[in-house]
């Protein structure tokens, strides 16, 4: 045992000193078998080695090649082209977005549509580092300049891997074996508002100690620089919604003139059309009051008409009134004024970034070769959006000096109409009010533009090591456990993020700044613009939070061959896993009660989690070398995994598959697999917190005119909506609403069952052609989401357009101002997480490609030629939002919207054809979007309800797109090439869209492309 402990100290220290020893290359050859180890390969879905056979798990391979091709610096934007993967709306370079409780800044994958924690990344095999609550991994953190390939298993593989790959995993293979010096340079830029990224890595490797070890040093630098709304311009600004406009202005880009439409009639019915108005919000910089009864109604009186006559708002709608820029004058509000907040919002965040990462292995001898990787990366990321505001019920003295002594009076009247004693909650405070005490209640909706603009700046550190020791056992005996081979290591990793949040208010210190105190004056003049230092001074806060997230794993594997069969070796592997993970998020005070406006609010969340396993895999070969079946081979594949989760307890996760190779040409595969995620902390025990999506108000006039019915009338009246204001443009003044999210501790791990079946064929005919199709089907059992299965959307359509009862659990989610029957403080709409029914996708994937060579080229040389293409179709993606309704499915295949999410397109794919003649070369590639048509209209069309008419929507569908990508290069040395490209070349913009757009900029930023055409160009040089 002493002997053992020595020799692994050996190991730390010398892979330890040759991390720290320079790195040169060694001319002296290497021992026979000093890398035989390293050269074995494994292919991701599997632990068993690669004997030439194919997997029954089909896998996506992406080469290093496709990097320089596409000019790729961040892995997330390569991905989110290939087929199978779906843009990540919340968690992507266009994610301008700060979510309570979770990371910010960071890139996650979105694979088969089935959400970023539904997939497993590893990095050469091994689990990565985890970046916040949700255990997801930030895509940044990993180097492009050493990815050798990523592999991508686009089936469950849980019982391979184990918790969370559901949808797949994507194995990130990097070059950990180096010798030299190369150096990447790389700058982009998008046409629109030229606005750089550059990029510089550096990596240096050799060989010591006579070839028996090897290490690699890279580090790495990008800046991105992030571009606003108003730098790209365009479709961009202004902000757009859905209305309806003249016939003759409509545009199906930019916004057309209103058409007044008389109560009771359609757009259509009017003259008019849908189309697209601007959309600014009508909380504005100089304060709109939205609760005043309106001169002559049942709600006011006399006195109070006479008041409003008097401060000239006799003619005022329910949209209420606003202050001119003094704050002594108020007229109706019109949507004219309406600020729009989009200009200086980010569309593309910007980006620091530096990250090292060393990589050493050193042979001690056949049986024993130590390896070790290290990785430390810090992200700064930054969040900008529009000026903050104070929007809610508020208390005003009603003799308050900054008003004229008209609005003075409409206070007072609106003092004396109260009846018993009305309670105000604001931030961390309520207060009350009675009839003729002086005070009064305003719903005052003031932008602070004079604050300037929201910023939320993340610093974001990741560190991780892994330390192993793998090599040969020999054979146990001749015939059974024969070319033992061990893999055994330690995974360490550790994110913390520290986010700063500016421009933000003290929802309590603004109600008490508007209050006078002692009789003097209040500190704050909220009307008009007239924010002194003192009031500035009285409420602007900053906010601040920290993000801690570790896991630690250790694991220990074996394989080799059980025994000999006529057919051939029968291969296996076995090994246990521990992991630990643990994560902390630490709002300060503003943000865990609530006291802010500007910011998502959320309080602390901290959780862990330990899961203990044991998994086994076997390779069976079954026939060989008959007629119809040059091989037929058997997988299968367990894991027993025992988590200290109460809810979760032990899980079995299981596969079996097969191949069969009729002829050398072609191979069939199949596979069924069971798999399984369980709760991650987040979901398990994050602490209530909101975000504010867009989304339609079903009691707002944003609900589409074919959905206006009696039903959901009656229904926004009993869940309160005062009767007057149903369908009217007050119960949502803007396009985005405010959710309640946060954990729940009894939430028990998802199942799902993944079925593959496709075939592979390579004929010797055609030399260098390769050709897969494959059909896959998963179905996931109790899905963990949010309550209604899709956040706020599916909750108020699940309360006013599918369930409609009032008693609902989903109605009673949804809490209103009952004077003006927006969705309001403190609970808004409550979409904590739940186990739902349930998620099925199905469809097929087609690759191809095409290698060869031909006479003609330049200088004499010959051309190669490479032809790849990669398709899915999509056949099915349907959830079930409720368990108790199995019924009741969103069926969202070729659909988009704020149930369904990111587009959908049956159709989804890239080409590729590459020519290389001497030292040139030139590749050309077309990515393709099917078309898409809102979900508003999809949903109800395919459940057998009735859609509305697609003439009354605004922008229902979406195209097909088609992008093309040119690229050239240049080998002036072997020692340095120059690589050029143009990504959408035609200059292509996205589609522009009004209340579907996701989550803003008019349009789908993380589906298509939101800068037009975008130019890079690379330098490579080998020393």
């Amino acid at each position: 045992m002493r002997a053992n402990i020595t020799v692994c100290r050996k190991a730390v220290l010398l892979l330890v000193a040759g991390m720290a020893t320079a790195v040169s290359a060694q001319q002296t050859a290497a021992p026979a078998n000093a890398n035989t180890e390293l050269d074995r390969v494994v292919v991701t879905g599997s632990r068993l080695v690669d004997r030439g056979f194919l997997a029954p798990t089909p896998v996506t391979t992406v080469s290093a090649a496709e990097l320089k091709l596409s000019g790729t610096q961040n892995l997330e934007n390569l991905l989110a082209d290939l087929s199978q993967f779906s843009g990540n709306q919340l968690s992507s370079p266009t994610a301008n977005t700060v979510q309570a409780g979770q990371p910010s800044g960071t890139s996650t994958l979105n694979l088969r549509n089935l959400g970023a924690t539904r997939n497993l990344v590893l990095v050469n095999g091994r689990r990565f580092a985890i970046t916040g609550p949700d255990f997801t991994t930030d895509i940044n953190t990993i180097p492009t300049a050493l990815v050798k390939r990523v592999e991508t298993v686009t089936g469950g593989s849980s019982a391979v891997y184990g918790s969370d790959a559901i949808s797949g995993v994507v194995n990130f293979i990097l070059k950990d074996r180096f010798e030299g010096v190369e150096i990447n340079a790389q700058s982009n830029w998008d046409q629109p508002s030229h606005t750089p990224t550059h990029s510089v890595d550096l990596t240096v490797g050799g060989n010591f100690d006579n070839r028996k070890g090897n290490a690699v040093l890279s580090i790495g630098y990008q800046d991105r620089q992030g571009m606003t709304r108003g730098d790209v311009g365009g479709y961009a600004v202004p902000s757009l919604g859905d209305g309806c406009v003249t016939d003759a202005s409509w545009s199906a880009t930019r916004p057309g003139t209103p058409q007044a439409v008389p109560s009771g009639q359609t757009c259509l019915a009017a003259g008019g059309r849908p189309g697209l108005v601007y959309s600014g919000s009508s909380t504005i910089p100089t304060g709109r009051i939205g609760n005043l009864p309106l001169y002559g109604s049942s709600g006011s009186n006399a006195a109070l008409d006479a008041a409003l006559a008097a401060a000239g708002l006799q003619s005022m709608t329910s949209l209420g009134a606003m202050f001119d820029t003094s704050g002594k004058t108020v007229s109706p509000y019109t949507t004219a004024s309406a600020y729009d907040l989009g200009p200086g919002s980010y569309v593309v965040t910007p980006q620091k970034r530096w990250m090292v990462n060393a990589f050493a292995h050193y042979n001690f001898s056949e049986q024993t070769v130590g390896y070790t990787e290290a990785h430390f990366s810090s992200n700064t990321a930054s969040v900008q959006i529009a000026p903050t505001s104070a929007s809610g019920n508020f208390l005003f003295n009603v003799n308050n000096p900054y008003l004229s002594s008209q609005m003075q009076e409409v206070l007072r009247q609106l003092d004396l109409k109260e009846t018993g004693t009305t309670r105000v909650t604001t931030g961390t405070q309520t207060l009350s009010t009675t009839a003729g005490d002086g005070l009064a209640v305003l719903n005052l909706n003031r932008r602070f533009n004079d604050l300037g603009g929201r910023r939320a700046e993340t610093d974001h550190q990741t560190y991780r090591v892994a330390m192993g020791v793998k090599g040969g056992l020999g054979d146990v005996s001749e015939k059974y456990l024969t070319d033992l081979r061990y893999d055994v290591y330690y995974t360490n990793s550790r994110t913390k993020e520290s986010q700063l949040q500016t421009g933000s208010i003290s929802l309590s210190r603004f109600q008490n700044s508007v209050l006078s105190q002692g009789g003097a004056a209040p500190v704050l003049n909220p009307f008009g613009q007239n924010l002194t230092a003192a009031g500035n001074s009285a409420i602007a806060i900053s906010s601040n939070s920290t993000l801690t997230a570790e896991q630690q794993g250790l694991a220990a594997n074996l394989n080799g061959t059980l025994m000999e069969l006529p057919a051939g070796p029968v291969d296996f592997a076995a090994g246990l896993e521990r992991r630990h993970s643990y994560a902390r998020y630490s709002p300060d005070a503003f943000l865990s009660s609530g006291d802010v406006s500007g910011w998502n609010a959320a309080r602390a969340t901290a959780g862990e989690q330990t899961v203990k396993e044991v998994f086994g895999e076997v390779r069976v070969p079954l026939l060989s070398n008959l007629p119809l079946v040059k091989s037929l081979n058997l997988n299968g594949a367990f894991r027993r995994s025992d988590y200290d989760v109460q809810s979760v307890g032990s899980v079995w996760t299981n596969s079996l598959g097969t191949e069969w190779k009729p002829m050398d040409s072609l191979t069939f595969r199949a596979q069924r697999q069971k798999s399984i995620r369980a709760p991650n902390v987040g979901e398990l025990y994050g602490g209530q917190g909101t975000n504010g999506p867009t989304a339609t108000d079903p009691c707002s006039s944003r609900q589409p005119a074919g959905q206006q019915t009696a039903a959901v009338r009656a229904l926004c009246v009993a869940t309160g909506v005062p009767a007057n204001l149903v369908f009217d443009p007050a119960v949502q003044p803007t396009n985005f609403l405010t959710q309640i999210v946060g954990g729940n501790p009894n939430l028990k791990a998802e199942s799902s069952h993944t079925f593959t079946f496709g075939a592979v064929y390579a004929p010797k005919e055609i030399s260098g052609l390769q050709v897969s199709l494959d059909y896959y089907r998963i179905t996931l059992d109790d899905a963990i989401s949010t309550l209604g299965g899709g956040g706020i959307q599916s909750v108020l359509n699940l309360c006013y357009n599918t369930i409609q009862n009032a008693n609902s659990v989903y109605c009673k989610a949804i809490n209103r101002d009952p004077l003006t029957g927006q969705i309001a403080a403190p609970t808004y709409v409550m979409t904590t997480a739940a186990n739902i029914g349930g998620i099925k996708t199905s469809g097929f994937d087609l690759a191809a490609h095409y290698g060869f060579r031909s006479a003609w080229g330049l200088m004499g040389s010959e051309s190669r030629w490479n032809l790849d293409t990669n398709w899915t179709y999509v056949k099915e993606l349907t959830s079930t939002p409720i368990q108790d309704l199995p019924n009741t499915q969103n069926k969202c295949v070729g659909s988009f919207g704020q149930t369904c999410g990111q587009p959908v397109p049956h159709w989804k794919g890239t080409a590729r054809l590459t020519w290389n003649s001497d030292k040139l070369m030139l590749s050309a590639r077309t990515r393709y979007i099917g078309g898409v048509t809102v979900d508003s209209y999809v949903l109800p069309s395919t459940s057998g309800g009735t859609p509305p008419a697609l003439n009354t929507l605004t922008n229902p569908s979406i195209k097909a797109y088609a992008y093309l990508d040119l690229t050239a290069g240049y080998e002036f040395t072997k020692s340095m090439s120059l690589t050029a490209g143009i990504r959408n070349v035609l200059d292509k913009t996205p589609p522009v869209l009004g209340s579907s757009q996701l989550p803003a900029n008019n349009s789908i930023p993380a589906t298509y492309d939101p800068l037009g055409r975008n130019l890079f160009l690379s330098l490579n040089v080998k020393l």
